[in-house]
Order: structure tokens, then C-alpha cells, then sequence
């Protein structure tokens, strides 16, 4: 951005980062100005993309520990906004979260009634008990998502590819169909919340300019579903190539 406004344009350079927990990048161009950039996405969408490229990279049993865990904060992040919508101080919503921040099972808990409350009483939508249609599995002997889930993080279970994207699946439409929901009751507080994930980089700039980067993940608060995840690998897959060829 330093370089942006002394030459009116953007530098050309570009540099490799690990992905970091908190989101935020410090870079030092070859003029010496350093920026903190943050990436946009709040964390359950970039852990869904790391199941997408480890489903991509042949990896199934990793790529369903993320889509997992991408669902569980996909929880925390509809709790967060909707306490916003009911004017529920940030404070106090952190210190109550440590109550819970380390028990799944309580944060999963915290979504069905938040949902319950948001809606007037209406049931909220829950995906443990959903099958997929597998190839050569009866149904009878077809897990449900949160059977299949616990046998892949707790019992060791190696998926197959196939059986990871019909599970990849159930959660990627759950995920889009909560994402309009929130954004159709709630749409001003989902930016809310992206504003706040976003000043927090402000707060930690020390006097670095700070710089907002948006990714085209698959999961994500700005885009529309495509018709499957199988589409949305594709997706992907053509912008690996596009980065390779930079």
C-alpha cells in the first residue's frame, strides 16, 4: 500500500507466507515498507479450503478433519452475529465463550438455541443424522454425518474419495443454506462481524499500514453455492493452475 501511494501503483512483487492462526500477514517490500495485511475470511472458511486442497492433494482423512472443524466455527461465527443482532456486548460474549471454548458438544448446543431464539422457536437445522448415497453401502449400513465424522477424527477411519465428497457434500450445502439464512435475517451483523475481524489487525499494526485481502475460498460469506462441491474443486483446481503460471 506504501509503495501504492508514493508511485501510484501497486508493487509487482510477491511473497510466500504460512498461513497463520490469527489471519494476520507482515510483508517488507525491496523499498523497505512494511505491511500488515489481513486476510478477510473469517476461520471457517479458510479451514474449508484446506480440506478442499487436501481432498485435491489426495488426502481424504485430512480433508474431513478440516471440513470438520470448518463447521464447528461456521457455530461460533452464528453465535457471534446473531448475539451482535441482539445487542449482546463483544466482552461479554468472549468472556462467556470461555466457558465452552474448549467442549464442541457445548459450542454445538449454544448454536441449536441461538438459532432457536433468532427464530421464534422454530427447530434449527441439523446435519448428525444425515446419510449420503454411496456407491456399493446400503443405507442401512451407511453412516450418518456425525458417525462418519467421529470414526475419521477419533477412531482413525481412512475414508475414500468418494465417500469424502458425498460427506464433503451434506456439509457444504448445510454451510451455504445457514449462510443465507444469517444473511437474510441478519445481514448488517455479518458485516459487523467481518468489521471487527478485520480492526483487530488495526489494533495489532504497531504504525504498519495495514491492508485488507479478500480470497476467493470455496466457502464463502460473499459468493453464491455452486451446484456441488464437486464443481467447487473444479473451481479450485483452475486457480492453482492460474497461481502456478504467474
Amino acid at each position: 500500500m506504501q509503495c501504492f501511494q508514493e508511485q501510484l501503483e501497486p508493487s509487482s512483487e510477491f511473497q510466500s507466507v504460512e498461513i497463520r492462526d490469527d489471519g494476520l500477514y507482515s510483508s517488507t517490500c525491496n523499498k523497505g515498507h512494511t505491511t500488515l495485511t489481513v486476510v478477510q475470511q473469517q476461520k471457517f472458511e479458510i479451514l474449508f479450503e484446506f480440506g478442499a486442497m487436501a481432498l485435491l492433494d489426495g488426502y481424504p482423512r485430512e480433508a474431513i478433519t478440516s471440513i470438520a472443524a470448518s463447521l464447528e466455527r461456521f457455530y461460533e461465527f452464528y453465535i457471534t452475529v446473531t448475539c451482535m443482532k441482539h445487542n449482546i456486548e463483544l466482552v461479554n460474549l468472549e468472556k462467556t465463550w470461555k466457558h465452552v471454548s474448549a467442549q464442541s458438544e457445548r459450542q454445538f448446543g449454544g448454536y441449536l438455541f441461538t438459532y432457536l431464539v433468532d427464530h421464534q422457536g422454530s427447530e434449527p437445522p441439523v446435519i448428525d443424522n444425515d446419510k449420503p448415497n454411496l456407491l456399493d453401502t446400503s443405507r442401512g449400513n451407511t453412516k450418518n454425518w456425525k458417525e462418519f465424522r467421529n470414526a475419521v477424527v477419533h477412531k482413525g477411519y481412512i475414508p475414500s474419495v468418494n465417500d469424502t465428497l458425498a460427506y464433503g457434500n451434506i456439509v457444504y450445502h448445510h454451510l451455504y443454506d445457514l449462510i443465507k439464512d444469517l444473511k437474510d435475517r441478519s445481514g448488517n451483523f455479518v458485516q459487523k462481524a467481518t468489521f471487527h475481524h478485520i480492526a483487530r489487525a488495526h489494533e495489532a499494526a504497531n504504525g504498519k499500514v495495514v491492508s485488507t485481502m479478500i480470497l476467493p475460498t470455496i466457502i464463502n460469506l460473499e459468493q453464491k453455492p455452486l451446484e456441488s462441491l464437486e464443481k467447487a474443486l473444479d473451481t479450485l483446481k483452475c486457480r492453482h493452475r492460474h497461481i502456478m503460471h504467474m
